[in-house]
């Protein structure tokens, strides 16, 4: 009789050695997976934030040439420019203080645009929407507040309350005040208030006062037409100076002035020098602007080593005496280069510059006396 030998089979699995060695493996494996993410994340978000300020400044870049281009349409006249101007707001008073009648002012009082962010530009932009003659409506004769005109049929009259804004210019500029029309018949134009003038300038039912200036780091603007942009107060208010674009950090402008003896609309010298007179004004025929958009990313590395340049191209004007000017000193974000490591240095910057044409001057041509 035969007997068959029978084993228990030997238990299988991992020894502890074996899974501490399988831990530790996985271990790295989960650490270089979590590096690769740390840094493709990083670089998305660089990518992402930096893609995002080159948006934001080519939208306002494209926002500011717009309106800069329609500056001047309906008040592009000689004896209107240089003029100041009040009107009444949405309360029904009139604005505290007068504002230069002119197609682009840069930096005007503080009590027109109160001071932005430190180093930069403040713009007031000024245009109408009429269906008239740009060079004014002879007022032949006045019973204030009604004007006996040329061309009654290019005003609108008042409906509701509402109608074309007009501005009664006298022969000596002056302190002007922009009036309504009220009615209108077939050779005379009523308005709310009156006041004596040579011509009548239609601005249309909705003219156009826009200050625009760099606060906290954006781009704000306030509706010169709705409030008085000039108090100090308003400034900090957000539903007036209302923000436009963020991380927009600087924001500077030139006139382009026309100095040739035959007025040829080409400018021959970029300064911020101020016109003191309505001839000064039409020889202005262009704002040359540059902004400048920061990424909202701060980076670990020091990413901008110097001082952002909105320098003119070689053998063009110079930007405001040189090419190296800091052009931002706000918050320390931009600014001298103070210490090597400043918070400004970890951001990205993206400069955007162009000469806009100011048409509706270069389409006034030589203006008489100018």
């Amino acid at each position: 009789m035969s007997s068959k030998l029978k084993s228990s089979p030997r238990a299988s699995g991992f020894s502890l050695v074996e899974i501490m060695v399988g831990l530790a493996i996985g271990m790295l494996a989960v650490i270089v997976i979590l590096q690769v993410f740390a840094l493709s994340e990083g670089r998305k978000r660089t990518t992402t934030t930096g893609g995002d300020a080159q948006s934001n400044g080519a939208l306002m870049m494209y926002q500011m040439q717009h309106e800069i281009g329609q500056a001047g349409y309906g008040v592009a006249a000689v004896n209107l420019m240089n003029c100041s101007l009040r009107w009444p707001i949405a309360s029904g008073a009139n604005i505290a203080t007068a504002v230069p009648l002119a197609p682009v002012t840069i930096n005007p009082a503080a009590t027109i645009i109160p001071v932005g962010d430190l180093n930069t530009d403040r713009l007031l932009v000024v245009y109408g929407n009429p269906n008239g003659q740009p060079q004014g409506n002879i007022i032949t004769a006045q019973a204030s507040p009604v004007y006996t005109v040329q061309m009654p049929s290019s005003f609108t009259p008042g409906a509701n309350g509402v109608g074309d804004k007009v501005i009664a210019s006298p022969a000596v500029c002056g302190s002007l005040i922009i009036d309504r029309v009220t009615a209108v018949s077939t050779t005379t134009v009523t308005v709310a208030t009156g006041s004596a003038g040579a011509a009548l300038y239609n601005l249309g039912p909705n003219p156009t006062i826009l200050a625009y200036a760099i606060r906290g780091g954006n781009l704000t603007v306030c509706d010169y037409m709705l409030n008085d942009c000039g108090l100090d107060a308003n400034k900090g208010n957000a539903s007036i100076w209302v923000p436009i674009a963020s991380n927009i950090v600087s924001m500077k402008a030139q006139y382009a002035r026309d100095t040739s003896g035959t007025m040829d609309a080409i400018p021959d010298v970029f300064d911020q020098t101020q016109p003191s007179t309505g001839c000064g004004w039409a020889r202005i025929s262009a704002i040359r602007l540059a902004i400048v958009a920061r990424s909202s990313q701060y980076e670990k590395e020091l990413v901008t080593t110097t001082t952002v340049n909105t320098g003119s191209p070689v053998n063009a004007p110079s930007w405001a005496g040189n090419d190296t000017d800091p052009i931002v000193a706000n918050a320390g974000y931009l600014g001298p280069d103070a210490v090597a490591d400043e918070p400004w240095k970890h951001y990205r910057y993206k400069v955007f510059q162009t000469i806009v044409p100011i048409r509706n001057v270069a389409w006034m041509g030589v203006p008489i006396g100018c």
